[in-house]
């Protein structure tokens, strides 16, 4: 699989706005304002009123960006937005890809149909979580804690972000995680289930792996590198959509919390493989710990 990084050259600006500003993304509407001196610090004084007018607005983010060849030539190219908060519109190239409403999940677009090899424009659209919310609880009250923003538990974002006995109502706007073309011709990784056991000072990782598109017989590996630098690996191989795979690690470093001793973690990688050809891989850092 290869992948080409969106986060470059973003612009944003209040939709009916002329003036667009340069984003940060990863990142959101007040970050964005605040570092460009657009607003006072939300969190000094009662700021947090005068800055209120951000999330009830809607906002609008713009790029432009070229394909890379390794990418353009593959059979399947997706988007795919880990973090978008939280109600957007997606357009690419004038077409809508589709509309999002939940900030803690990925979001993927089939946009191999669309894409250009040079000057593709991607536009997303953020609307009011403030007007949103308010429009739906003046409708059916689902009201939170009394410190916040009445409303707050008909959208899929973090209740805090609305307003707290112990923080203030400021509910973000943005592309707050990553943002990036997915290319592939076939066989891809869609999800890895990491789990650790712990038993008689030994810990037994495992991971399943679940693929789609196969097409061929499959071989995953696990490979497992300790804060030391040495590195465990075990290989299966199955022809099915889902693989189980797992290995045993003798005298483990284990993850403390702050204060209790040191936070080692082992690097993951979990490849996948048809013959000698690698067709995706994923990457991920573990704490040893039992809670």
């Amino acid at each position: 699989m290869q992948t080409q990084s969106l986060t470059s050259l973003w612009q944003f600006r209040q939709l009916g706005s002329t003036e667009w500003l340069p984003a940060q993304v990863p990142g959101g509407v007040h970050t964005d304002l605040l570092a460009l001196d657009k607003i006072p610090d939300p969190f000094v004084g009662d700021n947090e009123k005068r800055v209120a007018w951000v999330a009830e607005s809607d906002w609008e983010y713009h790029t432009t960006f070229n394909v890379q060849s390794d990418v353009f030539e593959r059979k399947q190219i997706w988007l795919a937005c880990d973090g978008l908060d939280t109600l957007a519109s997606i357009t690419l190239n004038g077409k809508q890809l589709g509309e999002t409403n939940n900030m803690f999940r990925q979001y993927r677009f089939d946009v191999k149909p669309l894409l250009k090899a040079e000057n593709n424009e991607l536009v997303i659209t953020f609307k009011s979580p403030v007007n949103y919310v308010t429009e739906k609880n003046n409708a059916r009250p689902m009201n939170g804690v009394p410190q916040a923003i009445a409303g707050g538990p008909h959208l899929r974002k973090a209740p805090c972000q609305f307003g707290w006995d112990w923080g203030p109502q400021l509910p973000p706007i943005g592309i707050w995680k990553d943002i990036y073309l997915e290319a592939y011709d076939s066989t891809r990784i869609t999800e890895v289930h990491l789990r650790q056991n712990h038993l008689n000072g030994s810990v037994t990782v495992s991971a399943r792996v679940d693929v789609e598109n196969v097409h061929a017989p499959l071989s995953t590996t696990l490979l497992v590198t300790a804060p030391d630098g040495s590195e465990q690996a075990e290989s299966i191989s199955f022809t099915s959509t889902s693989g189980f795979i797992s290995m045993q690690i003798q005298n483990p470093q284990l993850w403390w919390p702050n204060g209790l001793g040191a936070q080692p973690l082992y690097q993951v990688r979990v490849v996948l493989s048809e013959a000698d050809q690698t067709l995706d891989e994923k990457k991920y850092q573990m704490g040893l710990r039992k809670i």
